[in-house]
């Protein structure tokens, strides 16, 4: 799950929401190899390698000889000769200094130098967009090839912050140079902030017209599914145009990123976007249509582009460990790819050898990264924000989805069963551990050439098992995107069930600027935990370990806070209604204010421990279950916290609060839930607070008095109580706490 912010949290879920799309273009060569920056004159403090970073903002400002760059107002930082103290984006600068009219004595130029390109159609160019460091009024942007210019574009009295040039080709580029005559500020040294060799561009809904997304994983390392991105957009221009030599088609290369990105509006106007993948171009995956007027790109994650491609053997020696081994896999793809890898730290040591460079030739890098994902206990995905080849353990958190969220109720199916599975080995030894339904078909052979002992097979199986049997949840919802492909999350199927299941597949679907007909799939597995055998203990007492356990894994939730009771509906009377004494006649209706109380406050949900423990044979442990935390009588007064459960010296005072709730994807269930509106006993749920009381009914009357003796008659308003303000509701008690075993069946 991605972090968020509350306001992101309350836009996503509401009732009414704008949703935008982003993709950042990018038609760069994927061999593109950088060489250091040059130019006519250079400052000490320039940085060049900032030339090529794809940041195009200036960054902070640092105090300098040119004019009007050192204020002692405190908004200007001191320089240093050594570019590496400074901070933020500074980019390449040049020496000397423009003169009274911005025009250089000597041309300054800077020149991005690169290899391995075969063509290049298009290139950016980005000065500072800070005012202060002015813009180059006169210059020209060239595209060399081995010292020579084969294409060139010269300006004249600009004051663009950035200039993109296509409509050209140069055959195997190597430089693309800068060169300035004339500044926009007296006194001041050239600034580059970026030059892009090929197209690097932002696309949003107005060129967009969908967007397709679907996720998949395989947790149990037994296939390697990868995401796919369809996208559509307008070619009203024919940029994309595949029969145009002049056009920036023939830039398009296999390996090419687009991140991808959603964002909603916030109640301030801003739009918060997350995303959601860096999808690449991949064996012309690309179809035009409508006579040329749309371009539709078939694009895949990085998983995508390792699946199939053949694994080649290195000439060093072999990886050892997990680690070494995507960094391996990712260095596949190219030498911009080799640090395109994330391990969760505590298994990059993780031990993953091969017997030979035998065991792993003829394979394809897509089953080589399942093979050392099953031997680490990891599982493959790419990354969402960052696009890049990770291995990582499952997680216990992820989003809460309600009905209000779905289109329909949740639809559940059988998950598949399996029989046993059959592990060759790399000494040639055979090894048989039963499944989790002896009744099944099915039988599956893994020959993973990093399994070599039946400890390791014991370990890949654990993980495998823990994908079949219990059931599929399959919802239709409006979308969120800070969910992720294995999260845990908690689907609230009523006011006080929820279920849980592990996020497997995923869509995101983006038409017509709605985000809407989303399909996730949820798995509910009965297998997490190999031969796993379980007890919830509800009522305190004493618990005895079965014969044959030594290890245990334990989690214990401290009761629910009881609920806030809701504010007393109001009614309050306003002004008098304007009247003729004489006639009766209202000419202004009075006024009053009546509407229902706040609701209460929810109570939060008891804090959750848990943890393997080792254990003496059939030990015995002392159990207290905590009470649920009382509702408040007032409203204001938070309801009473829950009592912590304690089994044996573990507690759940050593846990911790999760604001979604604690998912044990072992059971399905869920624990420790805030806000829950009927909490049932033995789940640690805090109870919803109350809800505010009905508002009063009041109105004004007129009335007639006849004055005694005068006979005369006059007419008065006057103002009654109808119907009283309700008072707040109260809330229900928080749940009572729980203690949750599992542990191993002894092994026959």
């Amino acid at each position: 799950m991605l972090e968020m912010t509350d306001g992101y949290r309350s836009a996503i879920v509401g009732d009414v929401r704008r949703m935008y799309i982003k993709a950042m273009l990018e038609i760069v060569d994927p061999d593109i190899v950088f060489q250091p920056a040059s130019g006519s004159t250079q400052a000490a403090w320039s940085k060049p390698d900032q030339l090529h970073d794809k940041e195009m903002s200036a960054g902070p400002h640092y105090a300098t000889l040119e004019v009007n760059r050192w204020l002692l107002d405190g908004s200007f930082s001191l320089i240093s000769d050594q570019p590496a103290l400074l901070s933020g984006q500074v980019g390449y600068v040049g020496d000397s200094l423009s003169g009274a009219n911005g025009t250089f004595t000597e041309p300054q130029t800077a020149e991005l130098r690169f290899a391995h390109v075969d063509v290049l159609q298009a290139l950016s160019v980005y000065f500072s967009d800070d005012p202060i460091d002015g813009v180059p009024r006169d210059f020209k942007v060239e595209v060399l090839s081995s010292g020579q210019a084969f294409y060139t574009k010269e300006f004249t009295d600009s004051s663009a912050v950035s200039v993109s040039l296509d409509g050209f080709t140069v055959q195997i580029p190597d430089a693309i140079r800068v060169t300035v005559t004339k500044w926009s500020l007296p006194s001041r040294r050239m600034r580059v902030m970026e030059i892009i060799p090929g197209l690097y561009e932002a696309w949003t809904d107005d060129v967009l017209a969908s967007v397709d997304i679907q996720q998949r994983g395989n947790f149990a390392c037994l296939a390697t599914p990868y995401g796919v991105c369809t996208l559509r957009m307008d070619n009203l221009d024919r940029r994309f145009e595949p029969r145009n030599k002049s056009g920036v088609f023939q830039s398009i290369e296999d390996r090419q990123g687009i991140p991808i990105a959603i964002g909603v509006e916030l109640v301030d106007g801003s739009v918060e976007y997350k995303r959601v993948g860096v999808f690449f171009q991949h064996d012309g995956g690309w179809t035009t249509g409508d006579n040329d007027i749309s371009m539709q790109w078939e694009l895949v994650d990085i998983i995508g582009l390792l699946a199939e491609r053949d694994f080649i053997v290195p000439d060093t020696p072999l990886p050892t460990t997990l680690a070494g081994w995507l960094a391996l896999l990712a260095g596949q793809l190219g030498v911009n790819f080799a640090d395109k890898w994330h391990v969760d730290p505590a298994y990059a040591d993780a031990p993953v050898t091969a017997a030979s460079k035998d065991a792993v030739a003829d394979k394809r890098c897509g089953d080589i990264l399942r093979f050392a994902c099953m031997a680490s206990g990891t599982w493959p995905r790419a990354d969402a924000q960052t696009g890049n080849l990770t291995a990582e353990p499952f997680w216990d958190q992820g989003n809460k989805l309600d009905l209000d969220n779905m289109n329909r109720y949740p639809t559940m199916k059988a998950n598949d069963q399996i029989a046993s599975l059959i592990f060759n080995l790399s000494d040639g030894t055979t090894e048989v551990i039963s499944g989790n339904e002896t009744n099944s078909g099915k039988v599956l052979t893994v020959s993973n050439p990093f399994l070599h002992t039946r400890e390791q097979a014991l370990t890949a199986a654990r993980q495998i098992l823990s994908q079949y049997g219990g059931i599929k949840l399959e919802t239709t919802g409006r979308g969120d995107p800070t969910s992720e492909i294995g999260d845990v999350d908690t689907v609230w199927l009523d006011e006080s069930q929820a279920t849980t299941g592990r996020r497997m597949e995923q869509g995101f679907s983006f038409s017509n600027g709605v985000l809407r007909d989303c399909k996730s799939v949820l798995l509910q597995a009965d297998g997490s935990y190999l031969f796993a055998e379980s007890a919830l203990i509800t009522q305190s007492g004493r618990w005895k370990a079965p014969a044959g356990v030594s290890r245990l894994r334990v989690v214990v939730g401290q009761a629910g806070q009881g609920g806030m009771r809701g504010q007393d509906g109001y009614l309050e009377r306003g002004e008098r209604p304007h009247m003729n004494a004489e006639t009766g006649v209202v000419s202004q209706k009075g006024s009053y204010t009546a509407g229902y109380g706040a609701d209460g406050e929810p109570g939060i949900g008891g804090k959750i421990w848990y943890g393997t423990i080792d254990i003496n044979p059939e030990q015995e442990f002392d159990v207290h279950i905590g009470q649920g935390g009382a509702p408040s009588q007032t409203y204001g007064t938070p309801g009473e916290m829950g009592e912590e459960t304690t089994f044996g010296p573990y507690s759940s005072a050593n846990g911790k609060v999760y604001p979604l709730g604690y998912t044990d994807i072992a059971n399905g269930d869920s624990y420790g839930r805030t806000g829950v509106q009927k909490p049932r006993d033995g789940t640690s749920d805090g109870a919803a607070g109350g809800k505010g009381g009905e508002p009063g009914i009041g109105e004004w009357d007129k009335a007639s008095l006849i004055i005694p003796g005068s006979g005369e008659k006059i007419y008065y308003s006057w103002w009654r109580v109808v119907k009283d303000p309700g008072p707040g509701h109260m809330a229900n008690k928080g749940a009572d706490g729980f203690v949750l075993v599992f542990w191993d069946k002894p092994e026959t």
